[in-house]
């Protein structure tokens, strides 16, 4: 592969990845509208046509990992877990 072709590949990811923002943008906007509505009309669930739209709070419990190694870092250091990925970037 030629570095022309490998420049034109580069440039189309770019382009692809602008659109996927664009469209996420337009999703935030569009679930921020329906936000609105629900929370006008004072639900937290509704059917709209065939559809099902949830808005609720959700309540988890997780693990606070720095006030674990603050609190006892030879407890933390024994569970901790590393773990390798590989990651690709185009800036």
């Amino acid at each position: 592969m030629s570095m022309n072709d490998l420049l034109n590949l580069v440039e189309q990811y770019k382009e692809a990845q602008q659109l996927i923002e664009a469209a996420q943008n337009e999703m935030e906007a569009l679930k921020e509208q329906i936000k609105a509505e629900m929370a006008a009309r004072g639900e937290t669930h509704i059917n709209v046509g065939t559809h099902k739209v949830s808005y609720t709070t959700v309540t988890s419990s997780r693990l606070d990992s720095r006030a674990l190694k603050a609190a006892n870092p030879e407890l933390a250091a024994q569970y901790t877990k590393t773990v390798t990925s590989t990651r690709f970037c185009v800036a």
